[in-house]
């Protein structure tokens, strides 16, 4: 096997593999950003991160909300049923607690044993009469130039091993360009330094295959780039708490418009 040859099938292994990582990729699910928030204390409420394990996702889910409850509730030592319903934690039948909470999103995790995982992001007023501020959780991000760099916007959205591979695959493609290159360049110069035909017509054999190789590798270094630029932009990342936000809010003593910002 020559140069040009094996080149050849390193080209193609490095398409096949670029394609089949990145269908495996896109099926993954990507855990939020809020995971390893600790406790942000907004103006009239936290904003904070719990989590319960049980058997099935309800139970869990609900022993995640009792941590809030147990954790604000003003009467102290009181034992309730806590249960989440249409995104607020509620005990006892359904009636509102004293503890005024919504979540604001959740991420659902399958452990290892037989059982579930349950995160909550939740926002707990620190006084029931007060307004919630309005925080959007999502998975959208706006516009920027990382786009533009192979798997920097990936990695941006939390997309670790995506970003990577559009890294790699760039650097592959390019690497694979150069390599291409030079052993043209070598063979191009080895028809010039003999007189055998035999080995002429090899070497201009191989001189073509590298060029056809090299030029692989320039369509599959565009194909790859703007694949990156396009999955940047329409690509789904890790969830968040949107950047910025007025909204109003009502308080016993007054009222007017609170400006929230990202954590």
């Amino acid at each position: 096997m020559n140069d040009s040859t094996a080149l050849a099938h390193i080209f193609r292994l490095v398409l096949l593999g670029l394609f089949l990582c990145g269908g495996m990729v896109c099926a993954q699910t990507i855990p939020p950003k809020w995971l390893n928030n600790g406790l942000t204390d907004l103006h009239f409420s936290y904003v904070e991160v719990v989590s319960g394990d049980a058997s099935n996702v309800n139970a869990a889910r609900d022993k995640a909300a009792s941590v809030i409850v147990q954790r604000y509730n003003l009467t102290a030592g009181a034992e309730v049923k806590v249960h989440v319903e249409n995104g607020k934690i509620t005990s006892n039948g359904g009636q509102d607690m004293i503890v005024s909470a919504r979540i604001l999103d959740e991420y659902v995790e399958e452990l290892d044993y037989d059982g579930w995982r349950v995160y909550l992001l939740v926002q707990t007023l620190k006084h029931p009469q007060y307004s919630f501020e309005n925080l959007t959780v999502t998975d959208q991000y706006p516009f920027s130039a990382r786009t533009f760099v192979p798997g920097m916007e990936q990695l941006y959205k939390g997309q670790k091993t995506k970003g990577l591979l559009f890294i790699v695959g760039e650097a592959a493609c390019l690497g694979g360009i150069v390599v291409a290159e030079s052993l043209r360049s070598n063979y191009v110069n080895l028809i010039n330094s003999t007189h055998n035909t035999q080995h002429r017509t090899n070497y201009i054999t191989n001189a073509n295959n590298c060029t056809n190789v090299r030029n692989g590798f320039i369509a599959a270094t565009a194909i790859v780039y703007v694949w990156n630029v396009v999955d940047a932009l329409v690509s789904k990342g890790a969830k968040h708490v949107e950047t910025l936000a007025l909204s109003p809010y009502t308080t016993p003593e007054s009222t007017g418009l609170i400006l929230c910002f990202n954590f």
